[in-house]
């Protein structure tokens, strides 16, 4: 509620970005991180699309069932989420986009910088 309020929504409304906050649930960041592990990738955030069928209302609850699904070219972590009532009512879905960057890409980048301040790596 105070969320809804600080945005100015009215009727205790809150936008469908407001539960993003699913990415951070350890049931789905632990999958995330353990694919990333995996592969040795960094996931940054690409994208993401928000359709509503309804609008969520502050101190609700509601169902998230979430699909992750990957693109080889370019590689990507695409997780699908549906939001519904807990009577099974759709209520909007979400699609998070995740590009899947070599970590050695970011390694690479970090030794460049020290070394472009003449400083180890």
């Amino acid at each position: 509620r105070a969320y809804a309020h600080d945005i100015g929504a009215k009727d205790d409304r809150v936008p469908l970005a407001y539960p993003a906050v699913w990415l951070t649930e350890p049931a789905l960041s632990n999958v995330v991180s353990d694919v990333c592990e995996t592969l040795a990738v960094v996931p940054v955030h690409e994208s993401q699309a928000f359709v509503y069928e309804r609008p969520l209302i502050a101190g609700e609850s509601y169902d998230v069932t979430v699909t992750l699904r990957r693109e080889e070219t370019p590689p990507r972590l695409i997780a699908d989420a549906l939001i519904a009532t807990t009577f099974g009512a759709p209520v909007g879905k979400i699609e998070a986009m995740l590009r899947l960057v070599p970590r050695d890409a970011f390694d690479k980048g970090t030794d460049s910088a020290a070394a472009a301040k003449g400083g180890a790596a």
